[in-house]
């Protein structure tokens, strides 16, 4: 082989011989094991720590997003990667904070035209029904389509400096505290609820999902395929198939001896997955994607905190 031809081969994973079929495999096995260690992890803390069981007693979740964020950079750190290779810079950041807002803004207001017209709400904590699954699995394809249509026109349509997206950032976070005050809720329990759904369940996921597990997959796979200017690879299936499969774990407690999986939870999370796994891939970093993560998971205690 030339020294030509071994280069593009090093640069482009997809067009390895036969031979790349251990790396390949090595790395779907270290993937999947990975989403079992965290798993294990955040639900041993929560099972058999007083701090794990007083997270529980109160309805927080900081945990899991702690794991998820913990294990990502040490694995990282400990292997010599570079952190932007997975998705963890802020290079292009006044893009991510403009698209994190504003696709954040688009998804709380279809979230609240959803529930107003179609009598529509999700339960995080609940699995849905069929036809709940199948709506949400829907919204997402069409949001992942509007996606690919929405950044290809980037340049033309994102202007704000972060002097202007960070303050409305913060006035959308500020929403469910300034309910808690007005209905007469918890307010610091309201804070706590906003900081770990924003920062654990956004961020956590985000880093864990679409920064470590899609990023080491596409190191052995590559990115081959092509899509409205998007270059993806098997790390975004994998990555959305794992994500879905996290969330049919919510109701499994393997520590209690209760296997109740809750599989309508995994078509519109892998949907879901999909979404972030693109904006991802587009935008090389996972900073939008926990934006828009964020903020649509705190838009939905809003509903409950109005009910």
């Amino acid at each position: 082989m030339s020294d030509e031809s071994a280069s593009s081969a090093v640069k482009n994973p997809a067009r390895l011989p036969s031979a790349s079929i251990l790396p390949r495999a090595a790395a779907l096995i270290e993937v999947v094991a990975a989403f079992a260690l965290v798993h294990v992890t955040y639900r041993f803390f929560k099972r058999f720590t007083e701090l794990g069981q007083a997270e529980v007693g109160t309805g927080l979740n900081f945990s899991p997003g702690a794991v998820m964020i913990l294990f990502t950079v040490a694995v990282v750190w400990l292997r010599g990667r570079s952190f932007a290779d997975y998705g963890l810079t802020l290079k292009d950041g006044r893009f991510s904070l403009n698209f994190g807002l504003i696709w954040g803004m688009l998804f709380t207001l279809a979230a609240a035209l959803v529930i107003k017209l179609a009598s529509i709400h999700f339960d995080p904590l609940h699995p849905p029904d069929l036809k709940k699954a199948l709506f949400a699995t829907s919204g997402e394809l069409v949001n992942t389509c509007l996606l690919l249509w929405f950044l290809i026109r980037r340049r033309k349509v994102l202007f704000l400096t972060p002097l202007i997206t960070l303050p409305i950032l913060v006035f959308f976070l500020s929403i469910p505290l300034a309910l808690a005050l007005s209905f007469d809720k918890p307010f610091l329990h309201t804070a706590l609820t906003v900081l770990w759904l924003f920062f654990g369940a956004g961020f956590g996921e985000e880093i864990f999902f679409r920064g470590f597990i899609q990023s080491r997959v596409n190191e052995a796979f590559g990115r081959p395929f092509r899509f409205l200017g998007v270059e993806f690879g098997w790390g975004l299936v994998v990555s959305a198939t794992l994500f879905g499969c996290i969330h049919v774990l919510n109701t499994v407690d393997y520590f209690g001896g209760r296997y109740d999986f809750a599989w309508l939870w995994w078509p519109p999370n892998f949907a879901a997955g999909l979404f972030f796994g693109l904006l991802r891939e587009k935008t090389r970093s996972i900073l939008a994607g926990a934006i828009v993560h964020g903020l649509s998971d705190v838009s939905a205690t809003v509903p409950e905190m109005l009910g």
